[in-house]
């Protein structure tokens, strides 16, 4: 049922689902997003600095997963739902000039900006769907963000490792209402078919994220080299950087024939295959911003000295990497290649004995192995066309 005038502003389901312009110009906020996160964590680049980062990722993340069901379900060519996007991307730029001291002076801002772009998205929701079917999805969301975003504000104006923990149970509701189905007062449980989402939109707007974060490596690589003295070893670590950068590309996007909506829509559970691509696409990321800090790392100091803490980030992130990808392959397509599989091994088993190189010749061997597992993918699926 979609009467009354907010029915106008539903998307179509009969017309293509594809990304609109709206969304792509959402999506630039977070090339600064994930810079901030980079740069907050090379600053403070041990375990606590880590975890408040993941933080910060996981909170960025769920904002961009969230609007996406709003563009799913409405139509983002109509004025009306543009303004809606546009003012979630004042919110998502507000929250971001807050990352790098969201843990200090500005959390009260990280939060406010954060629970008032899931609730006030919520609500204007909540209005348009009033007469849908799917009225009862926003509603779901002003009780649970309602209830995490008062742990949200406390943890606001609490110090250190209060701040920490209060956070982290309000993510850990945000990310458990999907697991539990969002269990409401009055309304129950969610339905699986109120999240069986239009695949091939949901799946173009992973495509361009994943574009966004490979984006802000290029951007802190270029900075961070421009910054530099242009010697021969900056110049080795800057090729270096951008090679990994072209590699993440080639191992998510080389298997055209994988195609992620008809996965998703073409499965017994579209509602399952859309959590864990969304899971597996944020671990991805992750090893994006993992992997950025890295490169940062090899162009200011290619020579060293080496410590513990890069040689984890430098394998670390192309680890995350790998493994975001290797979900995605397991749960949606079923298929996982086994060049990935063995590239994780041997970055894994190699880690302990990095400690002893320079910075650059680590992130060299890191790229003969990513170089490695796509030669060997390549040609695995070439024997197989043949």
């Amino acid at each position: 049922m979609t009467t009354g005038r907010g029915s106008t502003l539903i998307r179509d389901p009969s017309q293509p689902q594809r990304a609109t312009y709206v969304e792509l110009f959402y999506d630039l906020v977070f090339v600064f997003t994930l810079a901030r996160l980079a740069e907050a964590l090379i600053e403070d680049l041990h375990p606590l600095g880590a975890y408040e980062a993941l933080i910060l990722l996981l909170a960025t993340w769920w904002v961009w997963s969230y609007t996406n069901l709003a563009t799913e379900t409405l139509d983002s060519q109509r004025p009306a739902v543009q303004l809606l996007v546009i003012a979630i991307m004042f919110g998502s730029l507000v929250m971001s000039t807050a990352i790098p001291d969201a843990f200090d002076g500005r959390g009260p801002l990280f939060a406010s900006a954060y629970v008032g772009i899931h609730l006030g998205r919520s609500v204007v929701l909540a209005f348009i769907l009033r007469h849908h079917r799917l009225r009862n999805r926003p509603l779901r969301g002003i009780f649970w963000f309602g209830v995490s975003g008062a742990f949200w504000f406390a943890g606001a104006f609490v110090p250190g490792g209060l701040r920490v923990l209060l956070w982290t149970v309000a993510l850990a509701m945000d990310y458990l209402g999907p697991v539990l189905r969002w269990p409401t007062p009055k309304l129950g449980r969610s339905p699986a078919w109120e999240w069986n989402m239009a695949g091939e939109h949901l799946a173009e707007r992973y495509r361009q994220f994943m574009i966004i974060a490979l984006g802000e490596t290029i951007v802190i690589t270029a900075r961070t080299f421009r910054s530099s003295d242009y010697g021969s070893q900056r110049v080795f670590a800057f090729v270096t950087a951008f090679a990994t950068t072209v590699l993440f590309w080639w191992i998510y996007f080389y298997r055209t024939r994988e195609k992620l909506g008809s996965a998703i829509t073409g499965s017994a559970d579209p509602g399952r295959e859309t959590k864990w691509a969304g899971y597996a696409h944020l671990v991805m990321v992750a090893g994006v911003v993992l992997t950025t800090v890295g490169d940062e790392l090899i162009i200011r100091h290619p020579y060293g000295p080496m410590e513990e803490s890069w040689v984890a980030v430098i394998i670390g992130g192309p680890v995350l990497f790998l493994v975001g990808r290797t979900m995605l392959g397991h749960e949606v397509f079923v298929h996982v290649a086994h060049p990935w599989l063995v590239g994780l091994v041997v970055l894994v088993l190699m880690a302990p004995a990095m400690i002893f190189l320079a910075p650059v010749a680590v992130a060299g061997t890191v790229v003969a192995v990513l170089f490695g597992i796509v030669l060997t993918d390549a040609l695995s699926i070439r024997e197989r066309r043949s």
